[in-house]
């Protein structure tokens, strides 16, 4: 090898040990997740009118949007707590949601309502472990 090879990987080395912790600083949103989560308490306020009034694509529409925010957030590595426990809950979440979305097509209240109870669970146990 030649000094100019040489220089380059020392080069291409320098500047990859200075990337890779600047990419993995970056793998966690702290303001996407507290978007969500601000954006997911205000839904649990809607679906759960939506459904106490009957408007099921309203219901239907806000345990899509769980989802959806969830989903968004599943791709980050927590700053505390396991990444196999983050991907467990919030996998968990997101279908819970998604049969949320079933049984405003089924246009069962009650079932609906059930849904919203153990997304709640699933939300306290995620802050307990990732808060």
């Amino acid at each position: 090898m030649t000094r100019k090879h040489v220089s380059v990987l020392l080069v291409l080395a320098l500047a990859a040990a200075f990337v890779v912790p600047l990419a993995a600083q970056t793998t966690y949103d702290r303001a996407v997740v507290v978007q969500v989560m601000r954006d997911n308490a205000s839904t649990l306020g809607q679906v759960r009118t939506a459904l106490n009034k009957g408007d099921f694509f309203a219901a239907a529409s806000g345990f899509w949007k769980f989802a959806e925010g969830m989903n968004r957030i599943m791709q980050f590595t927590p700053p505390k707590g396991s990444k196999t426990e983050w991907d467990r809950i919030l996998g968990e979440f997101v279908s819970t949601a998604l049969r949320g979305v079933g049984t405003a097509g089924e246009k069962d209240a009650a079932k609906g309502l059930a849904i919203l109870a153990e997304l709640q669970r699933l939300n306290q146990a995620g802050h307990a472990m990732f808060r």
